[in-house]
């Protein structure tokens, strides 16, 4: 196998390194066990298997960037699985051909030739993958939490993908004039750093353009591979709030029992399914208090939409999480 790293062959940095800026490397080999071996290293992978296909085996993989955003590309002429454990970063990936079949805790997703999709982030996934060519858009997560900013107006938080949503027409046109003018920025070696990080932040832009999402204010504490049960519950508070959902219904989602599900509120978050729940929604009515005209809203109107049926004590525990009654907070428009 052979690692071909530009510019001035220079490595990559080790992870958690002070980031160097630009880097540019590729790996090609023609020995399967060499690349599966290789890849399992790279991604921090687990129990990856590889067989050979029909045809000769190759393999082929370079990237360009730097930590904020990455364009890759690459080539694996035979069949691989395996587990990915863990990453806070947000990966978009096209077949030229081939495919990959991805099982994740939200459910599983098969790639379409030519058609972007996500990969799961802080989850553990397994994957097939048939013989194929492959792009991908790798994005830090802070990098991105940072530009969804300018889209929520909120402090930078988790971007909740669905991963299920199937580009339209007019999406993926936009998706792909926006990596054709952006890829030569960010893997040209003579970019200056202003001109890549502009086109960086355009790419990043049109991905949050080409899936739907929602930021998704999940205590830091609880980003990580050891709480992430917890992150799931939080994270199905968050997206069903709306509902009548119960505390057995975000055990379920997480995939823990009730009983723990509690113990691990109680312990990173200091509350309880139901008040966590109340506290999300609580932030909702205030989101939604801010948002309308006092001449036409009603405080009522906003409690019920949120599931308080009783105004005096909506009243009161909105007073008490946000130290003013709901009618002040309308009264700012």
């Amino acid at each position: 196998m052979t690692t071909t790293y530009l510019p001035s062959g220079t490595p990559r940095p080790e992870p958690g390194q002070t980031p160097g800026g630009f880097d540019r490397f590729q790996v090609t080999g023609d020995d399967i066990e060499e690349a599966r071996h290789s890849l399992e290293t790279s991604l921090d992978g687990r129990q990856f298997r590889a067989r050979l296909a029909d045809e000769p085996f190759s393999f082929r993989f370079a990237s360009a960037g730097d930590e904020r955003l990455s364009v890759q590309t690459g080539s694996f002429t035979g069949h691989l699985q395996g587990v990915i454990p863990w990453s806070k970063d947000y990966v978009v990936s096209w077949f030229r051909s081939g495919e990959v079949t991805i099982d994740h805790p939200g459910g599983q997703l098969t790639s379409v030739v030519g058609r972007p999709f996500l990969t799961p982030s802080e989850t553990s996934y397994s994957f097939t993958m048939t013989p194929h060519h492959h792009g991908i858009v790798h994005l830090g997560a802070d990098f991105l939490e940072d530009v969804a900013t300018e889209r929520h107006g909120g402090p930078r938080q988790r971007i909740v993908f669905d991963y299920d949503a199937v580009p339209d027409a007019a999406g993926l046109a936009a998706w792909q004039k926006a990596l054709g003018a952006a890829t030569p920025l960010v893997v040209g070696d003579t970019t200056k750093p202003l001109a890549r990080h502009s086109a960086q932040v355009s790419l990043a832009h049109a991905l949050l353009d080409l899936f739907p999402w929602q930021a998704v204010d999940v205590p830091e504490e609880l980003r990580t591979e050891q709480t992430r049960k917890l992150r799931q519950a939080a994270e199905y508070v968050h997206a069903f709030a709306d509902q009548p959902i119960s505390a057995g219904d975000i055990a379920t989602a997480a995939g823990v029992h009730t009983r723990t599900l509690q113990q691990l509120m109680n312990k990173h978050l200091g509350s309880s399914p139901t008040t966590y729940l109340r506290h999300v929604r609580l932030d909702r009515a205030r989101q939604d208090l801010l948002a309308a005209d006092p001449a036409a809203g009603f405080v009522a109107d906003v409690a019920r939409r949120w599931g308080f049926g009783n105004l005096g004590r909506f009243s009161a525990s909105y007073a008490k999480r946000f130290g003013e009654y709901p009618r002040d907070t309308l009264a700012r428009w």
